[in-house]
């Protein structure tokens, strides 16, 4: 069994356990035998899975190899292995290697690549550069993995979201029902218990995007110009994605459905009634964990403005909170959800139920020509992902007018 099913299979006691202390506090009692007997049971199993757990956690770390390299190396340009392909140049032995290794990600992952460049997503080569020519950067180690600037550039991961990379081929998550608690007499045979398991499929879907740059900038040899460009690039897939996520389209075998197409929604925002409402929703389906607002700008400009009740100079959100939740904001959130409506999205949720999934690199097309005229150089952006939640009863929408 993976960790995943054991750590679901855990909240689910937990939220167990926490139900029969609930339950003796409400009515102002102690537990009763039964109850004791049952909540040891549960401390017992949770026990059991954390070791288990760990057993798998240790079984990793004594799997894990570490290659190191030691060489002396020029540190990977991505400007200056554009340049090189747009100029019909070699490409340098460093830029190969790092071309190699996406390559390599592609291939692991079951897909495709028609780039010049191929960016692994997590590549990090322990290099030592030592550079002599003068002017040019001195560099300890070379670190060329973008997968942390794309984490933090999303605002669904900011919000709990999982991310998962170097997955192959369709992959399946796990969902655990959690487990059923009947009443039974005093001498009757315990019913069967146990939770019932579900799965969500996440399969590889390509994102496309582009980004112009101009020749005059890839001509630049500091790091921070080099930084810039892995941002932009960073930055036009995080946007396509999380547009696509915090959507009202429907989905398809090519794109992840938008969440304003899927999940609930409340009705007549923006009023108290209504946020209560839609923290009511995810209360009534026994949703646990942390649960985030992700909101438009427009829709954020209206909850700062409105009051609770007229005349309490007390608004519907105040600083980065409302009704003591946490609220972040992205442009990526729908807007004018029905046709002709100036309406702007709100989404609440507990995003630890939401997975991203990622295959393979970062696919880069450069192409000199379509931009050549205005001195620029087009750079066509694929790489692969899809979305889902694990549970659609963790998520509600509202709209903004």
């Amino acid at each position: 069994m993976d960790s995943l099913t054991l750590i679901d299979q855990k909240e689910q006691l937990k939220r167990k356990a926490e139900e029969l202390i609930n339950t003796a506090e409400k009515e102002v009692r102690k537990l009763n035998t039964g109850e004791e007997s049952e909540l040891t049971s549960i401390k017992k199993e949770i026990a059991d899975i954390e070791a288990q757990i760990k057993q798998i956690e240790d079984e990793n770390k004594r799997n894990f190899k570490p290659q190191s390299k030691t060489k002396t190396m020029e540190k990977f340009s991505l400007l200056k292995a554009i340049s090189d392909i747009a100029n019909n140049r070699t490409l340098d032995e460093r830029a190969q290697e790092v071309i190699n290794a996406g390559k390599a990600e592609f291939r692991k992952a079951g897909q495709s690549y028609n780039g010049q460049i191929v960016l692994p997503i997590e590549e990090r080569a322990d290099i030592q550069a030592t550079i002599a020519t003068a002017g040019q950067e001195n560099v300890a180690e070379d670190k060329l993995g973008i997968l942390e600037p794309l984490r933090n550039s999303m605002v669904l991961v900011q919000a709990g979201a999982t991310y998962m990379t170097g997955l192959v081929g369709d992959v399946s998550i796990p969902v655990y029902s959690g487990s059923n608690v009947n009443w039974e007499g005093e001498v009757a045979p315990a019913s069967d218990g146990a939770g019932t398991f579900s799965e969500v499929k996440l399969a590889p879907k390509r994102i496309s995007a582009e980004v112009a740059i101009s020749k005059q900038f890839i001509i630049q040899d500091s790091n921070s110009a080099d930084e810039m460009l892995k941002r932009d690039i960073v930055n036009a897939i995080a946007e396509k994605l999380e547009s696509t996520i915090l959507g009202k389209e429907a989905g398809s075998t090519t794109k992840p459905a938008g969440l304003f197409a899927t999940a609930p929604a409340i009705n007549g925002v923006p009023s108290y009634k209504d946020i209560v409402d839609m923290e009511t929703a995810l209360e009534e389906a026994n949703v646990i964990g942390d649960k985030v607002f992700i909101v438009n700008p427009s829709a954020k400009a209206v909850l700062k403005t409105t009051e609770k009740a007229s005349g309490t100079a007390k608004y519907l959100m105040e600083g980065e909170e409302m009704d003591g939740y946490k609220v972040l904001t992205s442009a990526s959130v729908a807007k004018a959800l029905q046709v002709g409506a100036d309406e702007a999205g709100v989404v609440f949720g507990c995003f630890n139920d939401y997975v991203i999934g990622q295959w393979g690199g970062i696919d880069l097309i450069v192409d000199p020509y379509t931009y050549a005229a205005n001195g620029k150089i087009r750079l066509v952006i694929n790489a692969y992902f899809d979305a889902k939640p694990r549970r659609a009863a963790s998520f509600v929408t509202a709209s903004v007018k």
